[in-house]
């Protein structure tokens, strides 16, 4: 007799029933008397709940880490800072990559929520909705979220950044630098940490007794291949602008790599702040002023609050957010006098 079919006879997911027979999963009454009447009709075998077995002889958490690309070094960085802390830790690491693609950020939930090898999931997704997510949440599989919150979502562990902080301080930054004409390069505008920062980004342009060129303001992925493609945009404009700030340092690499060939220099002729505090801001010419994420803690709070919720379903839920940091370099200066 197998788990699936304990599922399926009680109408819930495997990762559910495996959890609940473990001890470690708090179930609405209804389905208890469901999954209990479902051992007892088909005879299965219940196991020993885990929080009684010797510590000594405890299976090592097994941890499912799901990450949009590895190709934007802010998310590769990430998912070897949550491998790091796992090793520390003494968890199981199993990665997923979702290409940017909702439908694998759904079948990798459905994966991870329908097999009983893995405890529990972080979860940094690219799309606002996840229904898949959202069903193995409200069964009980523990989930933190980290970096982008999803719409319709349960009551579950976050873990972001203050992104309206931060984009307010590299907006005020680059006015206070004496630009008077400054565009914000933008990811998705349906994701929330593109929403904060462009609010960020209108209140510090406000704060500055400046007007928003809505013509200034670009959505698109975060790709270097977006960077660059900014470029007959914002020169056509009425009024070019002399700085922008990017909502991710990978599009920002884009940017500087592209700016030659538009005939543009970095900082003389447009001034750059970016997103991310990626390593390769550093080996750009000129280096990357940036908002640096706290990436280390962000990948340790994620592993200390999964593995907290896969010991104690029951506990009340953590919301943890995180200051950005401005890190200053060479890739915005005050305006030049023919720019300005």
């Amino acid at each position: 007799m197998t788990l699936s079919r304990v599922a399926q006879h009680a109408q819930v997911s495997v990762s559910t029933v495996s959890r609940y027979l473990r001890g470690q999963l708090n179930v609405q009454p209804e389905t208890a008397h469901r999954i209990d009447l479902a051992v007892r009709e088909l005879d299965y075998p219940v196991p020993v709940p885990a929080q009684a077995a010797p510590r000594g002889r405890e299976r090592r958490p097994v941890i499912a880490l799901v990450v949009p690309d590895l190709s934007n070094p802010f998310f590769a960085t990430l998912a070897d800072e949550v491998a790091a802390a796992a090793a520390v830790g003494g968890a199981s690491l199993v990665l997923g990559v979702t290409g940017q693609q909702a439908r694998r950020e759904e079948r990798f939930s459905d994966f991870v929520a329908g097999t009983e090898a893995i405890d529990g999931m972080i979860y940094v997704g690219i799309h606002r909705r996840n229904p898949r997510l959202t069903e193995a949440i409200d069964d009980g599989l523990p989930v933190v979220v980290l970096d982008e919150e999803i719409a319709g979502a349960p009551d579950v562990d976050t873990i972001t950044v203050d992104n309206y902080g931060g984009a307010h301080q590299a907006t005020a930054y680059l006015a206070q630098l004496g630009h008077r004409h400054i565009a914000h390069v933008s990811g998705p505008p349906e994701l929330s940490t593109s929403r904060d920062r462009l609010r960020g980004y209108r209140d510090a342009i406000a704060q500055a007794g400046l007007d928003v060129d809505e013509s200034l303001v670009l959505h698109g992925p975060y790709t270097e291949q977006f960077g660059a493609s900014t470029f007959p945009y914002l020169t056509a404009a009425r009024r070019p602008p002399t700085a922008v700030f990017v909502g991710s340092d990978i599009v920002a690499v884009g940017m500087l790599g592209a700016a030659e060939l538009h005939g543009l220099r970095i900082p003389e002729d447009l001034s750059v702040v970016g997103c991310d505090g990626i390593r390769v801001g550093e080996w750009l010419r000129p280096k990357l002023t940036t908002l640096r994420q706290p990436i280390t803690e962000l990948a340790t709070s994620a592993l200390e609050l999964i593995q907290a919720r896969i010991d104690s379903p029951g506990r009340e839920r953590v919301r943890k957010v995180y200051p950005l940091q401005l890190v200053v370099r060479g890739s915005a200066t005050p305006p030049s006098a023919a720019a300005g």
